[in-house]
């Protein structure tokens, strides 16, 4: 029997699966295939977009954004799509992932499928070809290290293999935070009882991936980065922080792909950080020496007012968060060689919750500029409206003033923040030109949460160049590639440059070509200028 496996990509809290990111589900689901002795073929939704053809005996549909973002190139599979080609395929129809466990009772979404997975998707698929039964089940850890294993050759179907493909990787799932049933929003307590991959089940993963080529690893896969393997586990909402097997894990994934090019991890628990603050600092120094810089710690503040914290038994307050993100700071700021600083905070706002009133907006905007006036760096700042996923929330009636603050933090506060933590000049390695708009090529460097970074011309797509940065948006940078050849360079490029401008860019390209650094500066009719702009081009100066 030949499975057909349909990515339709995942987004979740804890887990990326739209381009560049592969996600762990259809690697399972394939590992099981395998393992009932079937065929598989792994498709995208971007390649059925194109033309594909979804021939096979079985389909296996993998859909789930439960926290949508912005996407550069690719699209989670729509409801419409997914119904058109459910509905399309010649042969039994199963739907699994996050959409499908939390939108079982959709009539219209899950009628064209023969079985919606409401559990572990890869299991019921294995339950079926085994025994022709359809179960709701989790995997069990044997299976789980034994499918991540059989499965890893999904990557090389990947349209983005080997590069810029980055393969998220589970070391749990579900919160620890389950005792107190977590955050009032968010699925990951419904998971239960936390379980926790052994790390050489981890390793042996890693291990595959890196011989089949692999080279960008994110630990994504995971609640909280300070929770794994946490030590009392049930005894607390915050267990104790299990340093060594957080060092085993990192020293033993650099030892597993020596040819890895990027290592990052996602979320952390502020809370954990704070209640353990000795441990929390060892496990971030981890993080630091054995993880590529640029990667970042996701903090759930959702919200700064009190209120709105005890009304849905959120994880931390906004004196607790503040306290963590120094923590971070003092570990991670140093800028790592792909001009990057190598750790740092990010931080989530969500609006919509219980308790919030207009004063919570303004609450939020004084946490934000409080980290202004200390000179305290965040990675990003992700705001967004409450998704009903767990429950119904009722309307609050504060949109306008969501809105309001939506625009506020990315007039006031996301520019200078961008402006501190990769400032003008600042070289970015192996930055992945990914599409054009307009004159404009837009491309981001690998990893957790890139920065977009605009080229203000059009130049070859699909490769990776240095750049280096000429000014700041909200939340994207423009930069040149670096160094830029003055002699060959488009007048886009030069007029780009600090303080160049139309006028003098044109002016450079009437001189050109200069055989050295004073031709080049005799051009141009203000020195202070001239030094500039000397660091970003290929001249001696």
């Amino acid at each position: 029997m030949k499975v057909v496996v349909l990515d339709g990509y995942v987004d979740e809290p804890s887990n990326f699966g739209v381009p560049p990111y592969i996600s762990p589900y259809p690697r399972y689901v394939t590992g099981a295939v395998r393992d009932a002795g079937h065929e598989w073929d792994y498709v995208t939704i971007d390649r059925v977009r194109a033309g594909h053809r979804l021939a096979g005996d079985l389909l296996v549909l993998i859909s789930g954004p439960i926290v949508p973002g912005k996407y550069l190139r690719s699209l989670p599979i729509s409801e419409r799509e997914i119904i058109h080609h459910a509905s399309a395929f010649e042969g039994p129809r199963v739907f699994g992932g996050p959409l499908a466990r939390f939108r079982y009772y959709d009539e219209a979404l899950v009628e064209p499928f023969d079985w919606v997975a409401l559990r572990d998707i890869d299991t019921a698929v294995y339950d079926h070809l085994m025994s022709g039964e359809w179960t709701n089940r989790d995997r069990t850890m044997e299976e789980w290290d034994r499918w991540a294993v059989l499965g890893a050759g999904v990557v090389r179907s990947h349209p983005d293999f080997p590069e810029p493909l980055t393969v998220e990787l589970d070391t749990s799932k579900g919160c620890v935070r389950y005792v107190n049933k977590g955050c009032s929003f968010c699925i990951e307590p419904m998971y239960g009882k936390p379980k926790f991959r052994p790390v050489a089940g981890v390793l042996r993963e890693v291990r595959r991936l890196a011989e089949l080529g692999a080279v960008n690893f994110r630990l994504g896969g995971q609640a909280d980065f300070f929770s794994y393997q946490a030590i009392g586990l049930g005894s607390s909402v915050t267990p104790q922080i299990n340093v060594p097997a957080i060092r085993e894990l990192l020293e033993g994934i650099r030892a597993a792909a020596p040819n890895l090019k990027v290592l990052h991890t996602d979320n952390g628990d502020p809370a954990m950080m704070v209640a353990h603050p000795e441990e929390a600092m060892a496990a971030m120094r981890d993080l630091v020496a054995f993880a590529t810089p640029g990667t970042s710690l996701s903090f759930g503040l959702e919200s700064a007012d009190p209120r709105v914290t005890e009304a849905n038994n959120l994880n931390i307050d906004a004196d607790g968060c503040l306290a963590a993100i120094r923590m971070v700071n003092a570990v991670g700021r140093e800028r790592g060689e792909n001009g990057m600083p190598r750790l740092l905070p990010g931080l989530n706002f969500v609006a919509g919750l219980d308790g919030e009133t207009k004063k919570t907006f303004g609450l939020n905007l004084a946490f934000l500029k409080q980290l202004l006036e200390e000179d305290l760096w965040v990675r990003r700042i992700n705001i967004r409206q409450v998704r009903p996923v767990r429950r119904e929330f009722e309307p609050t009636g504060l949109y306008r003033e969501f809105r309001k603050f939506k625009e506020a933090v990315r007039t006031s506060i996301d520019h200078e923040m961008l402006r501190r933590v990769i400032p003008e000049g600042t070289v970015l390695r192996d930055v992945f030109l990914e599409i054009h708009d307009g004159h404009v090529t837009y491309g981001r460097q690998i990893g957790t949460y890139p920065i977009l970074v605009g080229v203000p011309y059009d130049t070859a797509l699909n490769r990776f160049v240095d750049v280096r940065v000429t000014s700041h948006g909200q939340r994207s940078l423009t930069a040149i590639e670096y160094p830029l050849d003055v002699n060959r360079a488009p007048l886009a490029a030069i007029t780009a440059l600090p303080g160049i401008g139309e006028k003098r860019a044109a002016r450079i390209v009437r001189a050109r070509p200069f055989d050295s650094w004073p031709a080049f500066a005799a051009s141009l009719d203000d020195p202070a200028v001239a030094q500039r702009v000397a660091p970003f081009l290929g001249l001696a100066a």
